[in-house]
């Protein structure tokens, strides 16, 4: 499906989630913690499209070290959709920056209702240890993201 909604400047890759009755919270509002949930959604989609990883254990994937969220304005059950915007923004040796932007529509204006950003580690789940980001995704995120330059920071 289609959506005909503005992308944030430097944003490409959007998730659509429904706001569901279960996601309120006792104001009527989406419950802080169901932002979360929200991105990651986002961020998984984000690595299995792009192919950096397909949601197995038995090798490489990947962690969350970090996560902040600036929550900018509350959504309800009426706005019906978050808009669920994602882009690395950040490419290190180990890890990388994803931000976010969450919006949705009113009266036809997207509404930003959060922003953040979360710090994702390569991970070997055999070692238990964080690896070096692959070669592979390094090439996969920096053909994606135009944005970043082809640039890696330390």
């Amino acid at each position: 499906m289609t959506y005909d909604i503005p992308a944030p400047e430097g944003y490409r890759y959007l998730t659509v989630i429904p706001i569901r009755y279960g996601d309120m919270d006792t104001l009527g509002h989406v419950n802080n913690a169901k932002f979360l949930t929200y991105l990651e959604q986002s961020r998984v989609g984000y690595f299995r499209d792009q192919k950096l990883w397909n949601g197995s254990l038995s090798e490489r994937g990947l962690i969350i070290a970090r996560a902040e969220i600036d929550f900018r304005a509350p959504m309800t059950l009426d706005d019906r959709e978050a808009y669920v915007w994602t882009r690395v923004s950040r490419l290190g040796t180990k890890s990388f920056d994803m931000t976010h932007v969450i919006t949705v529509m009113r009266e036809g204006q997207p509404v930003v209702t959060a922003d953040s950003r979360t710090v994702v580690v390569a991970y070997d789940y055999t070692l238990n240890a964080t690896v070096i980001v692959p070669d592979a995704w390094r090439s996969l995120v920096l053909a994606y993201e135009p944005a970043l330059g082809g640039q890696v920071s330390g």
